[in-house]
């Protein structure tokens, strides 16, 4: 298969992009007989782009975010003739914990910690997964870019903070989630959206037809979709929650009852 039809079926411009420059990487990983890496995505794109490479032959593709959970990853991809492992990828871990535990925001959230990383003109991806606690953050970036981070971040939004490099395999952090039973009068994407972030039916239509709203990591702008458990739903600018058990209707045998993990 050549390049051109490789890069066709991309109807999303930025991910046709994307595609293009880790088939590149693909090329040289194959001509320079050596390892090469992607910067971070969601794991939806690592999935359909592995998909994609297995048309390219010899070829070793990994898709790693730092640990086996993570929501983002990049793609090392080499020759099969060179080995390598999950420990392989550039991938640094952070810890950004606030320099005086009774002072500062104490309800800092994903956007606080992203867009104050993003504001030292860093570009998206480089940067993995945030885990968040209560007092801290843990944060996946790639190892080129730490020791700027670690020299540069001093606030998360007004909040002081030190950042400061993780070693060892093991990263422990408790994400900061809120478990919530909803009830619903259908488990139309719309409808669980609407009433998770507590905003209009309307307003979460427009969303949706705006490309702002993702199912398991896939761009959806239908209304209307069913989302089902075990789902990651999001919407861009307010959070994501992943959707847990669906108990069925109440007695008026119109409401769904569905509890969901709302990442904050």
């Amino acid at each position: 298969m050549n390049r051109e039809d490789m890069l066709k079926g991309f109807f999303d411009t930025e991910e046709r992009q994307m595609f293009a420059h880790v088939l590149d990487l693909a090329q040289a990983a194959r001509k320079r007989r050596e390892v090469m890496f992607s910067g971070f995505m969601d794991v939806a794109k690592c999935a359909r782009f592995q998909e994609r490479l297995k048309a390219i032959r010899d070829l070793t593709i990994i898709a790693y975010g730092g640990t086996d959970t993570c929501e983002r990853a990049m793609l090392g991809i080499g020759p099969d003739e060179i080995s390598f492992e999950q420990n392989s990828f550039p991938i640094c871990v952070l810890r950004i914990a606030k320099r005086n535990k009774k002072f500062g925001q104490s309800d800092l959230n994903h956007r606080d910690y992203l867009g104050s990383i993003l504001g030292l003109g860093i570009e998206r991806s480089k940067v993995g997964d945030i885990l968040l606690s209560e007092e801290e953050a843990v944060c996946f970036v790639q190892k080129d870019i730490a020791p700027y981070i670690m020299e540069s971040l001093e606030k998360i939004s007004k909040t002081y903070v030190s950042v400061e490099k993780m070693d060892g395999v093991e990263i422990e952090v408790v994400k900061k989630t809120e478990n919530r039973r909803i009830t619903v009068p259908s488990l139309r994407l719309d409808a669980i959206l609407s009433e998770v972030f507590r905003i209009s039916r309307g307003k979460v239509q427009t969303l949706i037809k705006s490309e702002k709203a993702q199912a398991n990591w896939m761009v959806i702008t239908n209304a209307s979709h069913n989302i089902k458990t075990g789902d990651m739903i999001s919407l861009r600018g307010y959070g994501r929650f992943r959707v847990g058990e669906v108990f069925g209707k109440t007695k008026k045998d119109r409401i769904v009852v569905v509890e969901v993990e709302v990442h904050i």
